[in-house]
């Protein structure tokens, strides 16, 4: 599998959770970050020649605010540099109260086919707790204009375990989500730590001003929102992902299955297969530091590391697993040349043993339980 990566940095305000490389802007520069993102994704084709895309994915910031004129050449620059799949998933995040159905209806004819939007909650105490600047009824009204102007695939991000929030309450956004009817439901529990820097919900927690939910807690919340999206027919095809059957994230299950993916774009992140191992890069976090690399060389790398076939299995084992599909052991051990079973048949033994994963075949997959517990079980491998 390969996939296109294109970030946008710019937001209308910083929420107090987020680590994305991402920008409070009032005046954004459309036109020399989408020639930045033109040039670099010129420099990158050489690395990813030959590939065929079956996912096309702005992400943020917020890219619904890219004006579509810009949005349009971008995507007219990847057609043209790679082959795209025709039922190649193409998706744009969109924030509640940053669009309207004429610029919906804009990005649907450019050939978008999948809106994301990060609605996060529909309780205005839970929307406060998390720094958003829309309201309920601004989620609602960016969900109806998706479908107006012709969105046939939309997902909707939801959080649980903001300040304030109960199982009750969970379960309620998550109901309101299942009532609207979205193809795809992102639920994800608040997370302050490993981040990529140091947010200011996460100060706040540890000086005091806030108290979050214990763990205790949030995994009671997840539980509700399990239990009212499968109600709805959602099934839970990654820990935190839910979808209606055949709307499964082509772009989120390339990464977990650990294919390729070019990157540009302010903080962008890319991977390319080398051999049984690959080459992983990073763009610079900054947008003007960004612009000035790819204007300077061509690209807005800040760093890169080379991944070794060792490397290489554990994260596909890890990320897989987080697929509720599993992991087919024997087309990784065919993939990177190594004993994979062999060499983890007593770990597989105790999964198995302590009812948190079986093995079909060569298939090892992890039952609700296990996903609950990824990290964790995950890491008996390594």
């Amino acid at each position: 599998m390969f996939g296109v990566y294109i970030h946008f940095p710019y937001c209308l305000s910083k929420c107090p959770y987020c680590d994305f490389a991402s920008r409070a802007e009032a005046i954004i520069p459309q036109g020399r970050y989408t020639e930045a993102v033109l040039l670099e994704l010129r420099s990158r084709q050489k690395e990813f020649a030959g590939r065929a895309a079956d996912s096309i994915y702005f992400g943020g910031g917020t890219p619904s605010l890219w004006d579509p004129d810009q949005v349009g050449r971008v995507l007219a620059e990847v057609r043209a540099l790679w082959a795209v799949a025709p039922q190649a998933e193409i998706t744009l995040e969109a924030n509640p109260g940053t669009t309207d159905e004429a610029r919906f209806a804009a990005f649907r004819r450019l050939g978008i086919n999948r809106l994301s939007i990060g609605a996060q909650s529909f309780a205005p105490a839970q929307l406060i707790s998390l720094g958003r600047k829309h309201s309920s009824q601004d989620a609602v009204r960016a969900f109806e204009t998706a479908r107006r102007a012709g969105f046939e695939n939309v997902s909707l991000d939801l959080i649980h375990g903001a300040e304030g929030q109960t199982p009750e309450l969970a379960a309620r956004d998550a109901a309101l989500a299942v009532a609207l009817g979205p193809e795809h439901i992102s639920c994800y529990a608040l997370t302050l730590t490993g981040l990529a820097e140091d947010v200011p919900m996460a100060k706040a927690a540890r000086r005091g001003e806030i108290e979050l939910p214990d763990d205790e807690a949030s995994a009671e919340m997840g539980e509700a929102v399990r239990e009212q999206l499968s109600r709805g027919g959602y099934a839970r095809y990654e820990i935190s992902n839910y979808a209606k059957p055949a709307f499964e994230s082509v772009h989120n299950t390339l990464y977990w299955r650990g294919g390729e993916y070019a990157a540009a774009g302010c903080g962008a992140c890319g991977f390319a297969r080398r051999a049984n191992g690959g080459r992983r890069y990073a763009n610079d976090r900054s947008p003007e530091k960004y612009m000035e690399r790819v204007e300077q060389t061509g690209i807005g790398e800040a760093s890169s590391e080379d991944v070794g076939s060792e490397e290489h299995l554990r994260e596909r084992l890890f990320t897989g697993l987080r697929l509720a599909e599993g992991v087919d052991l024997a087309d990784l051990e065919r993939d990177l040349d190594l004993p994979v079973r062999q060499r983890y048949a007593n770990e597989i033994e105790r999964l198995v043993g302590e009812g948190v994963a079986e093995l079909r075949g060569s298939t090892l997959r992890l039952n609700q339980r296990g996903l609950d517990l990824h990290s964790e079980v995950s890491l008996r491998f390594f």
